[in-house]
């Protein structure tokens, strides 16, 4: 699925395009291995609730699309098998959290 290079964000003062967006976002998914103690919240869910706040309500789907593509580069890494479980748990549940959060809050 091609995602919209329209889209934009601010985050921390730093201006995001499209492909920042999922290069961010696979970095701090890979910095949640040091954070993983912490409950959510992670430094990842502060920038997909960033995200969902600055997207057009039709291009909100790239969030789905960026986790699936983090849960594939994860997947697909050398990384040894029980790191890449925990990558993609904790990468789902912050997913999840901003997602859930987000909505609740625009109700």
């Amino acid at each position: 699925m091609e995602l919209p290079q329209r889209v934009s964000i601010r985050y921390k003062d730093t201006s995001y395009t499209m492909s920042e967006i999922r290069l961010k976002t696979f970095q701090l998914a890979f910095k949640i291995w040091e954070e993983q103690s912490k409950p959510k919240k992670t430094e990842l869910y502060e920038f997909l609730m960033s995200c969902l706040k600055q997207f057009d309500r039709q291009d909100r789907f790239i969030i789905s699309h960026l986790f699936i593509e983090l849960a594939d580069m994860i997947r697909n890494s050398s990384l040894d098998r029980s790191m890449r479980e925990v990558l993609i748990k904790i990468s789902f549940r912050e997913f999840a959290c901003a997602l859930t959060d987000f909505e609740n809050a625009e109700k």
